[in-house]
């Protein structure tokens, strides 16, 4: 099994968690476990009373959509050739518009990938392999912008996006290596590329840079909505709590029936204490009802699903896999040992549990072979964890040479974060500390 866990700030008031997950030895079906535990102090006031469970689903965003092919560098330009020679009179076709956008994602990916492999001790060959390939498949784009462009809008879209994800990375690696003029000169010549062809593309003062972030965001989900799964999200185990309720409901009778009984025996019928007794009876069965039924939700917690999800293709007529999903508060001292988190009683612990099931040889037959992996993406908004948090700075007194200072000192809250992924008997983990204040997330690491 190959994973790839990637927790980071997605803005400040939201927590993004991504994982990428590739099956072993790619099984008809697979199946894999999330668990994520935020380890709260109490002075928040986040806890079961304050925080229900639906406001928790209300704050989540996930998805799951397939993994982006994984292109090698050294043979992605005669891939895209290929595709030249093949669709370049049939760019129309569904197969063909479904494989260029496949090709764009792929891109990003191997760019990524391959820029971020490379550091300070790389050597000056592999650098300039690079760029090399970056320049030839450059050139590709942007003579299919030239002859195809006025043919299909995804052409011009993917000349420019290209170029826009070509500067990001090789910004990043730049950063990395610093003083390499050739990297430099190859970011200058996109960023004068896309001054001539695509003038909103180009950074400048802070409007411009605004749309550009959006353009960038329009141009990735245009191209990634070929790797999009539809989910159809229900009720989870409606068989199981309708068992309970009827449980609850069914108990409450018997209870109520019993002191009818019980009073018609020793009073009589028509007699004032027997009335009496009904009407106790009705009084009380709604209250043990919803009391049993707690009780039993509760003691049932466990085994049932607060939702289930059912994965599609983006037309919909095809199950690609199913989720089940549940979340709630724990106590810190039923938690396995291995969950590295602080459970003492002056921390509350909200728990999520995200059960996933997969058909990859569905993927593989109705969609794409060379699909390996899927991504599965959730945010978390946290705009309710600091409503109520105390203002941002406090005041506070110093002394300094006999003289009183006064001081304001940030308040902040840190949040541990643990998140397991378990498969096919393994699993891996990851720990982290949120930093929280009242204006939002001030920083995640990785501890």
């Amino acid at each position: 099994m190959s994973k790839h866990i990637n927790v980071r700030v997605h803005n400040t008031k939201t927590l993004e968690i991504k994982l990428e997950y590739i099956p072993a030895d790619q099984p008809d079906t697979s199946d894999y476990v999330i668990d994520l535990y935020l380890s709260m102090p109490a002075n928040m006031s986040i806890n079961e009373n304050t925080y229900e469970k639906r406001y928790f689903y209300y704050d989540l965003f996930r998805s799951i959509r397939l993994k982006s092919p994984d292109f090698m560098l050294n043979k992605y330009y005669n891939r895209l050739k290929n595709f030249d020679e093949s669709c370049s009179g049939e760019i129309h076709e569904k197969s063909c518009v479904y494989t260029f956008k496949k090709f764009i994602t792929g891109y990003r990916s191997m760019l990524r990938n391959s820029a971020g492999a490379l550091g300070k001790t790389s050597i000056e060959a592999d650098i300039e392999y690079l760029l090399e390939n970056v320049h030839k498949n450059r050139s590709v784009f942007r003579r299919l912008h030239r002859e195809f462009g006025d043919k299909h809008p995804m052409f011009s879209m993917a000349d420019e996006f290209t170029s826009i994800v070509t500067n990001i990375y090789l910004v990043r690696l730049y950063e990395k290596i610093r003083h390499h003029n050739k990297i430099l000169n190859t970011i200058k010549s996109e960023l004068k590329y896309r001054r001539k062809h695509f003038p909103m593309s180009v950074p400048g003062d802070e409007d411009q840079n605004s749309r550009l972030i959006s353009r960038y965001d329009y141009l990735k989900g245009y191209f990634y909505n070929v790797l999009s799964l539809r989910a159809k999200r229900k009720a989870g185990d409606k068989a199981v709590k309708n068992f309970l309720y009827a449980s609850a409901a069914g108990l409450s009778m018997i209870i109520a029936t019993v002191i009818a009984f019980w009073a018609q025996q020793r009073y009589g019928n028509f007699t004032l204490a027997f009335f009496v007794a009904l009407v106790v009876g009705y009084m009380f069965k709604d209250r043990i009802k919803d009391g049993v039924r707690s009780l039993l939700e509760k003691l049932a917690s466990p085994i049932i699903y607060d939702y289930v999800t059912l994965i599609y293709e983006s037309s919909g007529e095809y199950a690609m896999g199913k989720t089940w999903e549940r979340a709630g508060f724990v106590e810190g001292n039923r938690l396995n040992a291995d969950i590295d988190i602080s459970r003492t009683d002056n921390r509350n612990i909200l728990h999520f549990n995200k059960k996933v099931h997969i058909k990859n040889s569905k993927i593989k037959k109705l969609l794409d072979p060379e699909i390996h992996g899927i991504t599965d993406l959730m945010r978390l908004n946290i705009s309710r964890f600091t409503s109520g948090l105390e203002e941002p700075l406090a005041l506070m007194y110093s002394v300094r040479d006999e003289k009183l200072e006064k001081t304001f000192a940030e308040k902040i809250y840190d949040v541990e974060v643990f998140l397991q992924i378990a498969a096919s008997g393994r699993s891996e983990t990851l720990k982290g500390i949120m930093t929280l204040t009242a204006k939002g997330i001030k920083n995640f690491r990785i501890v």
